[in-house]
C-alpha cells in the first residue's frame, strides 16, 4: 500500500510539472471544464426562473443531484478514466507494452500513467455547486451526512467500474475512439432526479445500469429522504466494481503486442 501511495505521489507530481509549464494552457483547460460542467445546472436554474420544474424538487434539491453528480467525476476523471485515452493511444501505437514490463500491477500503471490534473476543474465546479444547493437546505443531520459519505464511495467505485469497461474494451477494439461520447450519453440521465422517470426506466437505470447510484441516491440520501435501507446500494457498486476490474483483465489477457 505504501509503494502505492509513493507511486501516486510520483506521477502527481511529474503531471503537475508538466502543466506548470505551460501555465495559461493549465488554467485555461481548467476554466473550460468549470464552465463545460456548469451548463446543464445553469439550463436547469433557467427552468426553474421560467416557472417550470421537476416535480417533487425544489431548485436547491435538483441541483444538489447535478452538484453530486459532479463532484463524483471531479474525483473520478482525474485518477481513473484518463486510463481511457491512455489504453486507446498506447495500444495504437504500440507502447502499451511497456507497462507490462514494470515491475507494478498493469491496471495501477494504467490509471497512474492517465492521471491528469486538468480534471480536478470538475471538483472544483462541483464543490461550488454543492455548497449552493446546499445554502438552499435546511442542515442535513448527521446521520444523513454519513449516509451521503458511504454512498458517495459507492458512486465513485461505480465510475471506476465504467472506467474499467471502457478501457477494457480498447484491448480489443482499438478503433472505438468515441467511448467518452457513449459514457457522456449514458450518464446523461444521472443529472437528473430519477423520480422524473417512469418506473421502468427507473428500474432500468438503478438495477441494470446503476446511473441513478452516482448521484441521485446519495443526494437523496443527504435530504433525508431514504434511511438507512439506501446502503443496499454499496453491494451492487461493489459487485459493478468487481466484474469491471474482471473485464479488464481478461480483456488484457487477449492483449496480443503491438506485434501480434
Amino acid at each position: 500500500m505504501r509503494g502505492i501511495v509513493y507511486c501516486l505521489a510520483a506521477v502527481m507530481r511529474t503531471k503537475l510539472a508538466e502543466q506548470m509549464a505551460y501555465r495559461s494552457h493549465f488554467a485555461l483547460s481548467v476554466l473550460l471544464l468549470i464552465i463545460g460542467d456548469l451548463v446543464v445546472p445553469f439550463v436547469t436554474l433557467l427552468v426553474y426562473q421560467s416557472g417550470a420544474s421537476f416535480p417533487g424538487w425544489s431548485l436547491h434539491e435538483a441541483l444538489l443531484v447535478q452538484a453530486v453528480f459532479t463532484l463524483a467525476k471531479g474525483v473520478a476523471f482525474p485518477f481513473f478514466f484518463g486510463m481511457v485515452g491512455t489504453t486507446l493511444s498506447q495500444v495504437r501505437e504500440g507502447t502499451f507494452d511497456l507497462l507490462l514490463l514494470r515491475p507494478r500491477p498493469v491496471m495501477l500503471m494504467a490509471m497512474l500513467t492517465g492521471f491528469d490534473p486538468d480534471d480536478f476543474g470538475r471538483l472544483v465546479s462541483g464543490s461550488v455547486l454543492f455548497g449552493y444547493a446546499l445554502s438552499g437546505l435546511s442542515g442535513p443531520s448527521g446521520q444523513s451526512w454519513l449516509q451521503f459519505t458511504l454512498l458517495f464511495v459507492a458512486s465513485i467505485a461505480i465510475l471506476c467500474a465504467v472506467s474499467l469497461f471502457l478501457s477494457g474494451m480498447l484491448f480489443r477494439w482499438v478503433g472505438s475512439s468515441r467511448v467518452f461520447d457513449i459514457f457522456d450519453a449514458v450518464t446523461s440521465f444521472g443529472m437528473y432526479p430519477g423520480t422524473i422517470f417512469s418506473k421502468s426506466l427507473q428500474n432500468v437505470l438503478t438495477y441494470v445500469l446503476p446511473i441513478g447510484l452516482i448521484a441521485f441516491v446519495p443526494a437523496s440520501a443527504l435530504l433525508g429522504r431514504n434511511g438507512w435501507e439506501t446502503l443496499w446500494a454499496l453491494a451492487p457498486a461493489a459487485v459493478f466494481l468487481v466484474l469491471g476490474a474482471l473485464y479488464w483483465n481478461r480483456m488484457l489477457r487477449g492483449y496480443t503486442s503491438a506485434g501480434g
